[in-house]
């Protein structure tokens, strides 16, 4: 079995906290981004079309602190941006999340499988350097797996995924990397996606304090640090002069550290060029309103979900939670979550691996659509019997009454907690909200301190790889909040971690997904939009998707 990676069929969905993917909106599909209908709108443009010079304004939440992208502290989505363009990033993702070699860092790929493990060959661009003109070579390569295979307990790494490697060594050259994995591993694109110096994670102190300070000679990419300037909270990047691809458009990408309820004013006094939306309809509005601005829009990678606690109490009953997802109008909860944004794009979410329009995604939510009448007949069944004076199921005594954690400051928590305890008020559950802080998130999921919750998951172009993050086997996945071990779906997860026939994986896909409704330890409920304002000029920076485009080609349409 010998492929050419010419197209890396990946599909898109399930958020994956693995660093060294392709960074958000920072690298991509090449002189003409990839426009697929609803799945991105970036005003694509060939370079031919561009004009020279120019700068480009991006907000962030916030200057990183930890610039080392594989440390457990350097993830956050702020970081990533600001490191896209001066990152090595090996794959271009378009819009459905298929990838590709970026030609600048990766000429060629082989992949084929040897006695039942995955081989893959990294052909490197033997005119790629690091920002201290050191060549990029396979030595880079096996330092980056080593420190984050799991065996270096001192290294603090985001991610232990680098344990699937077996080995790292050269192959015919020193740009010619040859990695084995323990076992077929078809998600191989994830762990490959970029790379950091042999120098730069060479040791403990290295890899935890050393990027700290951002150093010059650990980057590298079509721009570079020009400056950080912590008083005003801005990075500026320009030009690498030592970049051996297409020269970049822009003269200077400005990042300024901007509170998100500012974002929108900044933009309509043009004191940026890019204003990411979200969910929020005031700033859809105004930015639409901005003269020689746009509004660009996809299908976003962010979704919505309710998380059960399946060890609380009733919510142990599988037949509860199914009668609370046909109780549910998740048409609704979508409606009115996302009020004041595009009507087409407010509309439920009902896969819980693949995003709508991606490969893959298929609609499973079937016998679980909105039924109130289903939804009572079952509680009837299960025993759970109505009280007409109160309206409130009882069974054995005890009121059928959970508790709904919503986040303080959250609109979208807020909202979601209300609708749900509406309309399972309708079929006799009543719910109780409990308001937390915001920042009590991760110690709520973490302690299992909830009984009902809605929160994000983001996707990704490897969805087959996070899935079993979220749903696999609670004695061993930290992130499956619901801890529920769902009959059968191990064994289908563990098949499509290794199975390389991507039809065939699909369809294992399928079926852990139809487990996954008759179990339901999550219920989706909408996929947000991406809705970014851009200067109307603007060209190949927007709403992405899942997709990505290359720094050295945004730029201002001639």
């Amino acid at each position: 079995m010998r492929r050419r990676a010419t197209a890396l069929l990946t599909g898109a969905a399930l958020a994956l906290a693995l660093v060294g993917c392709a960074a958000d909106d920072g690298t991509g599909p090449g002189p003409a981004p990839t426009t697929a209908g609803e799945l991105a709108d970036v005003n694509a443009t060939p370079r031919d079309g561009l004009a020279e010079g120019g700068t480009l304004r991006r907000a962030v939440e916030r200057l990183p602190a930890q610039w080392n992208p594989l440390h457990v502290a350097g993830g956050d989505v702020s970081a990533s941006e600001i490191r896209g363009p001066i990152s090595v990033t090996n794959w271009d993702t378009d819009a459905r999340g298929v990838t590709t070699p970026n030609d600048n860092f990766v000429v060629d790929v082989e992949d084929e499988v040897v006695d039942g493990q995955e081989v893959v060959t990294l052909h490197l661009n033997p005119d790629a350097v690091w920002n201290n003109g050191e060549p990029i070579t396979w030595e880079d390569y096996a330092a980056t797996v080593d420190a984050c295979s799991g065996g270096r307990p001192d290294f603090e790494c985001a991610t232990g995924a680098f344990a699937a490697v077996e080995s790292v060594a050269q192959g015919e050259s020193e740009f010619e990397v040859v990695v084995t994995f323990a076992a077929t591993f078809p998600d191989w694109p994830a762990l490959l996606g970029t790379v950091l110096p042999a120098e730069g994670v060479a040791d403990a102190e290295a890899f935890n304090t050393g990027w700290l300070d951002h150093p010059e000679e650990w980057f590298t990419g079509p721009f570079r640090i020009g400056e950080v300037d912590t008083a005003q909270q801005v990075v500026t990047l320009v030009p690498n002069e030592r970049w051996w691809g297409p020269a970049p458009k822009l003269d200077t990408i400005e990042y300024r550290a901007v509170s998100a309820d500012a974002a929108a004013t900044a933009f309509a006094n043009h004191e940026l060029d890019v204003l990411d939306i979200g969910a929020d309809a005031n700033a859809y509005e105004r930015a639409r309103a901005v003269p020689d601005a746009e509004v660009r829009r996809a299908a976003g990678p962010d979704w919505r979900q309710i998380t059960f606690n399946t060890t609380a109490g009733p919510l142990a009953d599988p037949a509860v939670r199914q009668a609370i997802a046909r109780a549910i109008d998740r048409d609704a909860v979508a409606a009115s979550s996302l009020a004041g944004l595009p009507e087409d794009l407010q509309r439920p979410l009902n896969n819980h691996i693949f995003m709508q329009g991606q490969d893959g995604y298929e609609d499973n939510a079937g016998e679980y659509a909105y039924d109130p009448d289903a939804a009572a007949a079952q509680l009837d069944d299960a025993g759970w019997v109505l009280d007409p004076a109160t309206g409130v199921r009882a069974r054995d005594g005890k009121s059928l009454t959970l508790h709904y954690t919503v986040f303080s400051g959250v609109p979208a928590s807020t909202n979601e907690g209300q609708l749900v305890q509406a309309q399972l008020k309708e079929v006799g559950i009543a719910v109780v909200l409990d308001p937390v802080p915001e920042t009590a998130l991760g110690q709520v999921l973490g302690e299992g301190d909830f009984e009902l919750v809605s929160f994000s998951w983001y996707g990704s172009p490897y969805p087959l790889l996070g899935v079993a993050n979220l749903y696999g086997d609670p004695a061993t996945t930290p992130m499956n909040y619901a801890r529920l071990a769902v009959p059968g779906l191990d064994d289908l997860l563990g098949q499509i971690m290794t199975e390389t026939d991507h039809a065939t994986r699909l369809d294992l896909a399928d079926r852990a997904d139809e487990l996954l409704w008759e179990a339901l330890p999550i219920l989706p409920l909408y996929q947000r939009p991406q809705l970014v304002a851009t200067a109307s000029d603007l060209a190949n920076v927007g709403a992405a998707g899942l997709g990505s485009t290359r720094p050295e080609d945004w730029g201002y349409v001639r």
